[in-house]
């Protein structure tokens, strides 16, 4: 499973004056920690707070990039934004997002198919994001459909079913899980997801996102978009790897435990 850091992310208070001050310092340090912790690809974000988001994209994106060799999902809704850190960016990149809505479609899947990008793609519409797993799958088929009409390689479509709060409705981890197991049945597609919006406004977040994860990668999830730095949450990633024969001879597992990063 593709590992994603996500703390270089404006919504957090300390990297939002980090981009605000252009502390290059701290921000590189937590995209080394974030690698060194295992991330393979590190979600920029600078959509929180900012007076001009392509510039603070570009340069968050160069920063990164001075230290770390790893791709970077570029998580933004301004195609401006977008397009700046594509043309600063050394190597493949990822997207993060389109979906069925038309500015979504129109100003983001380009710049996907300009820069050979990687994309997430959400199941949702101009309505938002539909109750039912059922809904779900129908938007990620035609988004599917539009992505080999464009000549998108399926390869770099990642579907996130969008799971929403529990707190909200006990269901939504249910039809969370029901749409990620019938993507992976009918369209052989990868998936994503972030792990944060499943235990908005519960207690012990950390507890429910991890035992989320595992779910998740039971049925077959692809990539998640989530905190390296968490060891209980990577040691989670790694026996569960181990558990479903993806890590052979248990290389990866016993490499952890020499090292002293699994934590109980």
């Amino acid at each position: 499973m593709l590992i994603i850091g996500e703390k270089l992310n404006s919504t957090i208070s300390r990297v939002r004056e980090a981009i605000k001050s252009k502390d290059k310092n701290f921000i590189q340090g937590l995209a080394r920690r974030q690698v060194e912790a295992g991330a393979e690809m590190l979600d920029v974000n600078t959509a929180m707070g900012v007076e001009n988001e392509p510039a603070d994209m570009e340069w968050l994106v160069r920063a990164v990039q001075e230290v770390v060799d790893v791709p970077l999902c570029i998580d933004s809704t301004n195609p401006e934004a977008i397009k700046r850190a594509l043309q600063a960016h050394r190597g493949k990149a990822m997207v993060n997002s389109i979906s069925l809505e038309k500015q979504r479609l129109e100003g983001i899947l380009p710049l996907a198919l300009e820069y050979g990008c990687s994309v997430v793609a959400l199941t949702m519409d101009e309505k938002g994001i539909p109750d039912s797993s059922a809904e779900r799958v129908g938007i990620a088929e035609r988004l599917m459909e539009i992505a080999e009409k464009t000549n998108l390689n399926r390869e770099d479509v990642y579907f996130d079913p969008l799971v929403l709060p529990l707190a909200v409705n006990d269901r939504n981890a249910v039809t969370f899980f029901e749409s990620l197991a019938e993507i992976k049945q009918r369209l052989k597609a990868r998936t994503i997801s972030g792990l944060s919006n499943v235990s908005h406004s519960l207690p012990k977040r950390r507890l429910i996102n991890r035992y989320f994860l595992t779910i998740c990668m039971s049925l077959g999830m692809d990539a998640a978009i989530l905190d390296p730095l968490d060891q209980q949450l990577m040691t989670a990633v790694m026996a569960t790897n181990l558990l479903l024969n993806r890590d052979p001879m248990c290389r990866k597992y016993l490499k952890a435990y020499r090292a002293g990063s699994l934590v109980e």
